[in-house]
């Protein structure tokens, strides 16, 4: 599934979910107007119950943005409901503390998802003024309903536990997004998008670490430079698509071949392989090299023979990076010039 079908998923499940959660709270509600005489509350929510089961239909029909919108102005025209009738002591007020964290979410999946989005400043500013103007009308009015001790517990709990479960439950999205998002570009930033390697930036950074090591650590360690022959007859002949497939099958068949050991792009058709532990044999840049000549790549009908040729510099302490890699490079130049297809040491 991709980014973009996940997205439209979720905004439909989260648009889902909150259409039914009003609908949850206006049995609650309605109950509550019914247990504690409160009239006012009751047509309020039988007004409610046509409005969300509305929209749920517009959620099914993938009218998010206007359910959205509905959605909020429910909510927010309910605790103003809430506070006239009861006051502020069981805690309606607290619907428009929770909403913000909603509002950012579902303005971030509509302009992922819909490429549009409610004003965010304008609907936190509405929830910010609806929170304060409820606050200064209990201060000048009383409560329409005078109810018992009990029913202003059993609402300042369903209220209470109704807001920070939303709360928490997008407080949570947003850590799953910043996660995510992290990893994703920490992915762009070191790995080869074509090949699936690491690229030169990763590399950089494990011989620069390589560097702190002990010097047992870094016992008979080396560095390959390994370059496709004639990769430019492939491109010219087959086409880039060809050279594509050519550079990502070597990149498949290097993992396999070289699991214990650190493969990057290097760039163009350069590959470096890392030993990745003390005393590994260069023997199995042998090996791959053999495969790689052996390997039947096959292409829009075409079969075609590649070679390679590797440059290999042991670890020496007293080198740079760029000097080491260097010496690699030196090596694979002594191989290009002496007939290609070979391992030099």
């Amino acid at each position: 599934m991709s980014e973009s079908d996940k997205n439209t998923a979720l905004i439909k499940n989260l648009t889902l979910f909150f259409g039914g959660f009003l609908l949850f709270t206006d049995v609650f509600f309605l109950a509550m107007g019914i247990i504690y005489d409160m009239p006012i509350i009751r047509y309020v929510i039988y007004g409610k119950l046509v409005i969300n089961t509305t929209n749920i239909y517009l959620i099914l029909k993938k009218h998010y943005l206007i359910s959205t919108v509905i959605i909020y102005t429910v909510i927010l025209g309910f605790m103003i409901t809430g506070v006239v009738c009861m006051g502020i002591q069981p805690a309606f007020q607290l619907y428009a503390v929770g909403m913000p964290a909603c509002v950012s979410y579902f303005g971030y999946l509509h302009k992922r998802v819909l490429k549009k989005e409610l004003s965010m400043p304008i609907i936190i500013a509405i929830h910010v003024a609806c929170y304060i103007g409820v606050y200064v009308y209990a201060r000048f009015h009383d409560p329409i309903y005078v109810v018992p001790r009990s029913a202003i517990d059993i609402h300042i709990v369903f209220n209470s536990v109704a807001t920070f479960g939303i709360v928490i439950l997008f407080m949570f999205l947003f850590h799953n997004i910043a996660i995510n998002s992290e990893e994703k570009l920490e992915r762009m930033a070191l790995v080869d998008n074509l090949t699936g390697l690491y690229n030169r930036h990763y590399l950089l950074a494990v011989l620069d670490k390589l560097k702190t090591e002990s010097t047992e650590s870094t016992e008979n360690r080396w560095i390959a430079l390994l370059d496709i022959d004639d990769f430019k007859k492939v491109n010219d002949v087959y086409g880039h698509n060809c050279g594509d497939y050519i550079l990502h099958d070597i990149a498949v068949l290097a993992q396999k071949t070289c699991n214990d050991c650190t493969i990057c792009r290097w760039g163009g058709e350069e590959f470096i392989i890392l030993s990745s532990r003390k005393n590994y044999s260069t023997e199995i840049l042998e090996t791959l090299r053999k495969k790689i000549a052996d390997e039947q790549f096959r292409f829009e009908g075409n079969e075609i023979k590649i070679t390679v040729t590797v440059g290999v510099s042991y670890y020496d302490e007293n080198l740079t990076n760029d000097v080491w890699i260097s010496k690699a490079d030196e090596k694979l130049y002594l191989g290009k010039s002496n007939g290609k297809n070979q391992v030099v040491v």
